[in-house]
């Protein structure tokens, strides 16, 4: 194995310096901040005119793949500063790590790094605007997300949070405007639209997987949160 100073000394002769992280940082900081519109009109990756000098594999897409994983684990960490769910981080990097498994040609690496970076972006936005400010709702909030197709009951997240029913209910209540049970449903409507969007699970597939009690329940309080139904919903944005 070389050793940092044998790497140094190639990086010397040929001339090379790793610019990488100087590139990547302005996108580090829009991603923590949640500045999804920045990042839309300055993103540019362009992984095949980077010279990388053999510096990880002498098969130029292998490099492409190794340093891909790299900036995926970077973004992953910027979203987590940013206060993303730690696990939900973690899901985003993994699907993106194993679609990048599938791809097979330069031409498809630099649509999934920027994908993955707005996805990351949106997500931070999305938990920015969502923030309470109260620790105990956040923690109830996340418990919800993780556990969002287990059949949880009040008392279940009431238990992960260490206060009493009634206190957290009071808590929801004052910084979120809606019930336990309600905020649980929007939550679990808002999953909906993205399964029904990214997905093709079926319409009655997603009630059960999001623990409704049957489609028409589901239908209803989809249509309740987003005024349209499921279907409606589904059309609407394959049309976009």
């Amino acid at each position: 194995m070389k050793s940092t100073i044998h790497q140094a000394i190639n990086d010397s002769e040929d001339n090379f310096t790793n610019t990488t992280f100087w590139h990547i940082q302005p996108y580090f900081q829009l991603i923590r901040n949640g500045e999804t519109d920045k990042l839309m009109e300055s993103i540019d990756i362009q992984m095949e005119k980077t010279d990388f000098h053999d510096r990880v594999s002498k098969d130029q897409f292998k490099q492409m793949e190794y340093m891909t994983v790299s900036l995926i684990n970077t973004f992953m960490i910027a979203a987590i500063q940013g206060g993303l769910y730690p696990p939900e981080a973690n899901w985003i990097a993994d699907q993106a790590l194993r679609k990048l498994t599938q791809i097979k040609n330069n031409a498809e690496i630099n649509p999934l790094i920027k994908e993955y970076a707005f996805l990351f972006c949106e997500k931070v936005k999305m938990t920015k605007m969502e923030y309470t400010g109260n620790p105990h709702v956040e923690k109830a909030g996340q418990y919800m997300k993780t556990h969002i197709t287990q059949p949880i009951t009040i008392d279940d997240i009431t238990a992960h949070t260490d206060i009493s029913k009634y206190h957290l209910s009071h808590l929801f209540k004052q910084y979120t405007g809606k019930t336990i049970r309600e905020y649980l449903i929007e939550l679990r409507i808002r999953t909906a639209e993205e399964l029904l969007e990214t997905t093709n699970k079926s319409i009655s597939e997603i009630a059960s997987l999001l623990q409704f009690c049957d489609q028409s329940y589901f239908t209803y309080r989809f249509r309740k949160i987003t005024g349209m139904t499921p279907n409606a919903y589904r059309k609407k944005k394959a049309t976009l």
